[in-house]
């Protein structure tokens, strides 16, 4: 009988676990889409401005062009790292020997990505605004 409660719990754990990853796989597929659909809101707004008539100060559509890459490519590299971990974490919990093991920190990674994305953006606004003909007009 205590085997049996034993191993209830233990196939019970498993299944919390599974789910667990289920979920923070879902996590990693929202934050991918959030920063795919960014990018390619911003990439749009830079093809938006060509619109307009006369030069928009501070604006470059090769800039929201190269940012919205910059998040496109890091919401694909998230969905990626995201299906890459789920299937380490079913696979270590369908191992009958299963241990805790560290795990290369993604999230960590992915956040660094995104700073730099970001610092990349506020350099290249900065430097705008301290030197405006470095933009020239649109399309430049």
């Amino acid at each position: 009988m205590a085997d049996r409660d034993h191993s209830l719990t233990n196939e019970l754990a498993r299944e919390r676990n599974r789910e667990a990853a289920d979920r923070t796989l879902l996590a990693w597929i929202r934050t991918s889409l959030a920063m795919i659909s960014l990018g390619f809101g911003i990439e749009r707004l830079g093809q938006a401005a060509l619109a307009f008539d006369g030069r928009l100060t501070g604006f470059s559509p090769l800039k929201t062009r190269l940012f919205g890459a910059a998040l496109i490519a890091l919401g694909i590299a998230a969905t990626l790292a995201g299906m890459w971990e789920h299937k380490r974490v079913l696979q270590a919990v369908s191992s009958d020997d299963y241990r805790y093991a560290d795990r290369p920190p993604i999230a960590r990674y992915m956040g660094i990505a995104i700073v730099i994305v970001g610092l990349a953006a506020l350099a290249l606004m900065l430097v705008h605004f301290s030197n405006p003909e470095i933009s020239g007009p649109v399309g430049g």
